[in-house]
């Protein structure tokens, strides 16, 4: 067995658990030492089988961190993590939830973390908090013309 088939094999190991971005099964195959040729080889393989799509994982994931509460700022971040280049992260996220479906989650992530708050707590504090919440769901929220990928 070839270099290229033994990377192909891992790659569909590397594949079973989860779906992953071309970068991600990259950066696995050559920290595993596979040339670079073999790598560029099997990402070949994988998209031909439909195995590996940068723009389908994308949505998929864009939406999943909706669905969590995510904000633009913060699936843009997570996005590029995860090595999606950042022409499709902008792409993504202008044909995913807008800037009120935003706004909606914000407002019920907020209600939610304030429903939480003891009766008897200092309110500054909880303000404080729920605050640091909206922050690290990462919303466009309080910037100036809402800003987005590119945006401003």
């Amino acid at each position: 067995m070839g270099e290229a088939d033994k990377a192909y094999e891992r790659a569909l190991f590397f594949l079973e658990k989860r779906d992953r971005t071309e970068k991600e099964v990259s950066d696995k195959l050559s920290g595993l030492g596979f040339s670079d040729e073999a790598v560029t080889g099997v990402l070949s393989r994988l998209r031909d089988a439909g195995l590996v799509n940068d723009a389908d994982y994308a949505v998929r994931y864009m939406e999943a961190l909706a669905a969590k509460g995510r904000g633009r700022l913060r699936i843009t971040a997570e996005m590029r993590r995860k090595g999606l280049p950042d022409e499709l992260v902008r792409n993504t996220l202008d044909d995913g939830p807008g800037p009120e479906d935003e706004k909606a989650r914000a407002l019920n992530a907020a209600r939610k973390a304030w429903t939480a708050v003891p009766e008897d707590a200092d309110k500054r504090k909880a303000a404080a908090k729920v605050s640091r919440k909206l922050v690290s769901l990462g919303g466009l929220w309080g910037r100036k013309g809402g800003g987005g990928v590119g945006g401003g």
